[in-house]
């Protein structure tokens, strides 16, 4: 399997003496921007991608669907509910 080193141009500077809220801000965008790079380059690898939505986990496939996760306490994965496509 081929990885591509993901990109670390985050497209913000951090200026000496900028108050720090803003860069706060900044950093808060970058990160964003970085996670929905991420995030399609494991889909169009054809990967699933977990989040939590509430207190739910979810295995959201390279096609949508969205399958609720519970892992049981041998560490083993269990696929109980389709959600929405």
């Amino acid at each position: 399997m081929t990885y591509t080193k993901p990109q670390t141009d985050t497209g913000f500077n951090i200026v000496p003496g900028e108050d720090i809220g803003i860069l706060a801000k900044k950093m808060a965008v970058a990160g964003q921007k970085q996670v929905a790079e991420d995030i399609a380059r494991l889909k169009a690898m054809g990967k699933p991608i977990h989040y939590m939505l509430g207190e739910k986990l979810v295995q959201e496939e390279a096609n949508g669907q969205k399958f609720e996760i519970e892992v049981q306490s041998d560490g083993s994965k269990k696929t109980s509910v389709k959600f929405f496509k």
